[in-house]
């Protein structure tokens, strides 16, 4: 072997090695991940939930020590656009709210509303927010928002549906599912779970994928329905998902011999959450003005709580999936994230249409949004009677940790 053959070897070489190094110090080394206060991650010594299959569905029960089955109410806390990110200091504030607001709360299950790790190079993150769940010891289940895979340098949706679904506590399935027919449903993480008592099921909580952003080819076919294309590229709720849906609803039914009320979890909201507001306000535009609350109009529509502070950022195109909700009858409570400022929970035809109080510190706010000099940052309760009522509370960190608030804000001045 000639010199020049060795020296343009030992080159290759030692590229090839330098390309090695530079993959494992993006892949493992350099993606940030939260500095976590391991002393925070207590386990409830109380937490009494268990997970049953019935009728192919899993299911909570509350059992008391002798394993009997209680009609407790179920409490449930949910966080939303928590974006666990790359902006290190501002993730790190949020897991640490996540951490506490679970162990304070003692929930029965945790319910992350989409855009949960977003950001590139999260292959990490994702398994650290598992991981301390897990350490938590409680259930918790989650839906995808648009921004889960939205870049080159993410975890795929299906990828990230995968890995929680292999944790223990976690209640997400990464199965596919089909309609009586045999369709394969769209999206990744659709399901379904109930909630029981002695006497049986009392709701069925579903999590749908709402996607992310339309395709080319439905911006174009539905392009004739768009009245802001600024905020009408999100997607929406497929035909294949409302049908399995529609058919899951009748199945729970037919297997508990009765009709179940039910919540929905889906990121992004429905077009009807704009029609319901513009209705009831008579507001076209996002104003900061506070609504009336609990004034009924001739429907017996109202607004609960809440305000629309911004654009509300559903699909240009309606899929009617509200309409399929009416007509199953079945869900009384649909919740979603997405848009940062926005909190209302209002009553549009006998369904509650509700915002989960956001919670990340990293994503777009009431401050870096210059309306106002307070975070609204923190999470919402929902408690799920065995009568099949349910009850909703804000909870606003700020209100829960007033000496932190100081600190926090040092983190957005300019």
């Amino acid at each position: 072997m000639t010199k020049k053959k060795k020296i343009l070897i030992g080159v290759l070489v030692f590229l090839l090695c330098a390309m090695i190094i530079a993959a494992v110090y993006v892949q493992w080394i350099m993606p940030p991940v939260q500095t976590i206060d391991k002393s925070l991650l207590v386990k409830n010594p109380d937490y009494n939930v268990f997970v049953e299959e019935r009728n192919g569905v899993k299911t909570l029960v509350k059992k008391d020590a002798a394993g009997n089955i209680l009609d407790d109410d179920f409490k449930v806390i949910g966080f939303t656009d928590t974006h666990l990110d790359m902006k290190k200091q501002k993730s790190d504030v949020t897991m640490e709210y996540i951490i506490r607001n679970v162990v304070n709360e003692k929930p029965d299950l945790v319910v992350f509303v989409g855009d949960n790790i977003t950001g590139g190079l999260n292959w990490r993150r994702v398994r650290q927010l598992a991981r301390v769940m897990e350490k938590l010891g409680v259930y918790w289940d989650l839906v995808l928002g648009n921004h889960e895979g939205d870049n080159f340098w993410s975890d795929t949706r299906p990828y990230m549906v995968r890995v929680f679904a292999s944790y223990d506590h976690c209640l997400i399935e990464a199965g596919k599912k089909r309609t009586s027919d045999g369709e394969k449903v769209w999206g990744s993480g659709n399901h379904v779970i109930n909630l029981a008592n002695s006497k049986g099921v009392t709701r069925s909580l579903y999590f749908i994928d709402g996607g992310a952003y339309m395709s080319e080819e439905d911006m174009i076919k539905y392009d004739a329905e768009f009245d802001d294309k600024d905020h009408n590229d999100y997607d929406y709720v497929k035909d294949s998902q409302i049908k399995w849906y529609s058919e899951t609803v009748a199945a729970i039914n037919d297997a508990e011999g009765r009709q179940i009320k039910s919540t929905v979890f889906d990121h992004i909201a429905l077009p009807e959450y704009t029609i319901a507001y513009n209705e009831l306000t008579g507001e076209t535009e996002p104003t900061m003005d506070v609504p009336d609350y609990n004034v009924k109009n001739a429907n017996g529509d109202y607004i609960i709580m809440g305000q629309r502070r911004e654009t509300i950022c559903c699909s240009g195109h309606n899929s009617h999936f509200f309409d399929a909700i009416l007509d199953a009858g079945s869900t009384d409570l649909f919740v979603c994230g997405h848009d940062h400022v926005n909190d209302f929970v209002l009553s549009y035809k006998g369904v509650i249409l509700s915002y989960n109080v956001p919670s990340g510190y990293s994503s777009y706010n009431m401050v870096t949004t210059k309306r106002d000099t307070k975070l609204i940052r923190g999470f919402t309760r929902y408690y799920f009677k065995g009568d099949g009522s349910f009850e909703i509370e804000q909870v606003h960190n700020a209100d829960l940790y007033p000496d932190a608030q100081a600190e926090i804000l040092k983190l957005y001045a300019e």
